[in-house]
This record gives C-alpha cells, structure tokens and sequence, in this order.
C-alpha cells in the first residue's frame, strides 16, 4: 500500500475517534493495530479520549487498546484531562472507564507534569472533585517546581483551588522562582482566590491533654481509662508518625486498640473530613500492621544485673501492650479480609504458599512471646521469694483507761505458773 493510501486510511480513523464512528473504526482494528501511532503522531485512543469519546473508548479498550500508552509522556488521561470537548459528566464517565481499564493516575511526562496539573487549567469543579480521588500526591510538582495548586492559581480558577486545599495541597510550596501561590494571586489580583489563601485568618484551636503514665497500672492498656477529653499517649505518637498530629483532638477518648482498627467510615464519623488524609491515615495503618514484629519490641532482660518489682512491672506492661497491638492487628487483618470477601478474588498457589510462610512466622513470634511471659512469670516469683519478710508483727492497739480483764487475768495465770514452778524447783534443789 502507498503512502497516500495509508495516510488516508489513518485520517479517516482518526476522524472516526474524534466523532464517533463505530463501523470505520471497527474495520480499521480487523487489518490494523489498534495501537499503531497515526499518521498525526497519537494512537486512536489517544484522539477518543481527548475527544471525550466515552462509547469509542470503551470499544478500543474493549478490542485491546493500551490505556497507558503514550506520547512522548503524554497519556490518554492526560489528553482527558486537557479536552474541553462535550461535557463535563461525559468527560467524568471517559475518567471513570480508564481509570477501571487500568490507566495510571498518577502519571506523568517529559516535563514531570501530571493530568491533574493539566484538569486543573481546563476541567470544571465536578471532574476535579473526581479526579482527586485516585491521586496519591496532591503536592507533586513540575519541573519548574509548580504544583496543580500553582496551575489552578494561574488559570484563576477558585472553586478548584478550594477543592485542592480541601485535599491538603500545600500553600507555602515555591516555584523555581521562589513564588508561593499567593504571592502569584496578589501579583495578578485574584482576590477570590487571595481569600483562599488567606495565611493571616485566625484558626480555631483544639484543645485536648495527652494522658500522662503516674502510676504502675497505667502501663496497662486494659486498665487505662481515658476519658473523652484526653488522648492515649501512644495514639498520639504514631499520629505524629504519620504527619497527622493536627488531628489529635478528633481522637479523644479513643484507646490504642480502637485507633489501630479504625476503618475509613470510623475516620468520617470522628470528623477527618479531607479525603487525601483519610488516605494518608489508612495507607500508615496498613504499614504499621505489616510492620515486622522484632523480640527487641519488648525490651531485653539482663538477668545478671538486679531485677525490682518495679523493672517486673514495666516488663509486663510493655508485654501487655505487645499483645494489644498484635491482637488489633489480627483484628485488622481480619476485617480487610472480609471487606475483599464480596469480591471475586483469586489467589495463585505461590501467593497462597506465601501467606502460608507469613502465618508460620506469626506463630513462631507468638511463641517467643509466651517464651518471654514464662521468663517474666518465673523472675516474679525469684522476686516475690527473695523479698518475702515473712508474716508481719500483730498490730497492738494504744492502751486504754478501761481494765482489760481477760489480759489480766492471763497475765496472773502466768505469773501464778512461773512462782509455783520457781518454788517447785527450788525445792528439787533442797532435797
């Protein structure tokens, strides 16, 4: 086939993506590769999706179109993202059917931008709203180091600024010019925008205590009682892990075992209202349940050196809140798999042998535990033994002006038995 002949083959399939022409592109699949880049340089998916072509897309990804194939970096998302062709639900149902087929969200091109910075400069509030949803970094920037927070400034688009601030995009980011976004509003009079970006606005203050260990039974998670205007101290340090300690007031009243189950509705209910840190929340839990345990969690024990009943007590404490933790998180291992339960889900023999060898380990770690509480059982009654002082005196209570007749009269019955044995005995010793 000629060139001519082929270019115009190409031209009309591309004309087919861009307005919807099922028999052309059906019989341009039948001979050709579906992700052949045209004559034009972009794949027919590539023109379906920057011309919001819901039903074409769906038919070429059907037929095996590649979602993730690109253009020197630039994706069908990304050509999404940047249309403005038909409307805003159509162009939401495109997101949503490539998004399913597989297409990264997250990615980016040449110049490091991401189809989130280019929906930020084109696409309405709707379909920001659901684009935010699968991306991880809301503060990923460019290679001149601009943020979507940045593109939706420029184009002077408020209503997406608000909606990227609800989903923690950062204001005091700079570009390579050392500009935060309200510096690039003040410079171009955004004024509704400069409102949203108001860093001066009084921020109301949450007040909450942290509960403080004074006694030995607050080393134990079953015997703290925290009330609902205190946070659990360990709650509060691996919120401060997970870079969400400004959250600590929501989570008063709630105790280590609760925090470490909390599930996405749980967070919604206590009030964690902005979606990519609820994200953030969960994504911390998950690693800290898959965290590998380490005997050293528990402390060492040198048994040459002197052992109190105080060091027996803060090992059991320590040992109990072990055992808290690993109890919330088969807890939380359990609730995920009956979240995944509903779902047709396969597993191949090597992932079934692997979570196989994963619950030996847990056994094994489990049995060094109660290694350790035998240890521990045994050093408290080594203590127990060593301090034993025996029964202690009987109390003798103040005298008193009554006469105590029964202390008398056992007082004159022995003193009766002592004179007559003394008199007996003396008169052993005459005879």
């Amino acid at each position: 086939m000629d060139n001519n002949k082929e270019q115009s083959i190409e031209r009309e399939m591309i004309n087919a993506c861009t307005v919807g022409k099922f028999e052309i592109v059906n019989k341009y699949i039948e001979s050709y590769d579906i992700n052949k880049f045209l004559c034009d340089g972009w794949t027919p998916l590539l023109y379906a999706a920057f011309n919001a072509q819901v039903n074409v897309i769906e038919y070429l990804i059907n037929n095996g179109a590649d979602v993730n194939k690109h253009k020197d970096g630039y994706t069908p998302l990304m050509a999404l993202c940047n249309s403005i062709k038909e409307t805003t639900e159509q162009r939401i149902k495109c997101l949503t059917a490539l998004i399913e087929a597989g297409a990264n969200p997250n990615a980016n091109n040449k110049q490091r931008q991401t189809l989130l910075m280019y929906a930020c400069m084109s696409q309405e509030p709707e379909f920001i709203t659901e684009l935010v949803k699968y991306i991880k970094n809301i503060n990923a920037y460019d290679n001149r180091k601009q943020t979507a927070l940045m593109y939706a400034t420029i184009a002077n688009k408020p209503e997406v600024v608000k909606i990227l601030i609800e989903n923690a995009a950062d204001v005091t980011l700079t570009d390579l010019n050392g500009l935060t976004v309200y510096d690039v509003a003040s410079m171009k009079g955004y004024d509704k925008i400069l409102s949203l970006l108001n860093l001066d606005e009084e921020v109301a203050i949450n007040t909450y205590k942290i509960f403080k260990v004074y006694e030995w039974k607050h080393m134990f998670p079953s015997l703290l009682n925290i009330d609902n205007e205190t946070v659990d101290p360990d709650v509060y340090t691996i919120l401060y892990g997970m870079n969400l300690e400004k959250y600590t007031h929501i989570f008063q009243g709630i105790s280590l075992k609760t925090f470490l189950t909390l599930t996405e509705n749980d967070l919604i209910h206590l009030g964690l209202d902005i979606n990519a840190h609820r994200i953030q929340f969960i994504e911390c839990l998950h690693k800290f349940h898959r965290k590998k345990w380490s005997i050293q969690s528990i402390g060492a024990i040198n048994k040459s050196l002197p052992y109190t009943l105080y060091n027996g007590i803060a090992s059991l404490g320590i040992l109990s809140k072990q055992i808290a933790v690993i109890g919330s998180s088969f807890r939380y291992i359990k609730n995920s798999l009956l979240k995944v339960n509903s779902g047709d889900i396969y597993l191949t023999t090597e992932r079934i042998s692997n979570y196989e060898q994963e619950l030996k380990k847990v056994q094994g770690t489990l049995s060094i535990l109660k290694n350790e509480l035998m240890q521990i059982k045994a050093l408290s009654k080594r203590v127990e033994k060593e301090n034993d002082i025996g029964i202690p005196a009987t109390y003798i209570r103040p005298k008193k002006r009554n006469i105590n007749w029964p202390m008398c009269l056992s007082i004159t019955l022995i003193a009766g038995i002592y004179i007559s044995k003394t008199i007996y005995i003396q008169k052993l010793i005459c005879c």
